[in-house]
């Protein structure tokens, strides 16, 4: 009967180490996905703020001399142009942490389900 314990309680220290781990995992795994925004984010803004002078200079210029456009204008559609890509990177990045949980949820349940199920499986000491 001892022995059974003993295995019982030896179980019960793996199971829980095992759990551990996992939820060391998950939680690595959410940190990952939130460096991954980060990134996705301060390239989108890199990407907005220096693509938005070398292109609207560049193509604002070529748009005034071969359409005619008024200077302004041009500068204007370049604008709006380059607007509209860093937003949409930047709604990206923010949809991607929208995602970030840093609780481990599925750790905790599957923690939840094996106390309850050494609680209904362990012997009672009431006689």
């Amino acid at each position: 009967m001892i022995g059974l314990f003993m295995g019982l309680i030896g179980d019960v220290r793996t199971l829980f180490r095992q759990e551990l781990q996992l939820m060391r995992d998950e939680f690595h795994a959410e940190t990952r996905k939130a460096c991954q925004a980060a990134v996705s984010i301060g390239v989108g803004i890199g990407l907005t703020l220096i693509g938005g002078v070398f292109a609207l200079i560049m193509i604002a210029q070529l748009l005034h001399q071969f359409a005619n456009l008024p200077l302004w204008a041009c500068y204007g559609a370049i604008g709006v142009i380059l607007l509209a890509v860093g937003s949409a990177l930047l709604a990206r990045a923010t949809q991607a942490l929208q995602d970030f949980n840093l609780i481990p949820r599925r750790t905790l349940h599957s923690m939840k389900e094996d106390a309850q199920w050494i609680k209904d499986h362990m012997p009672s000491n009431k006689i």
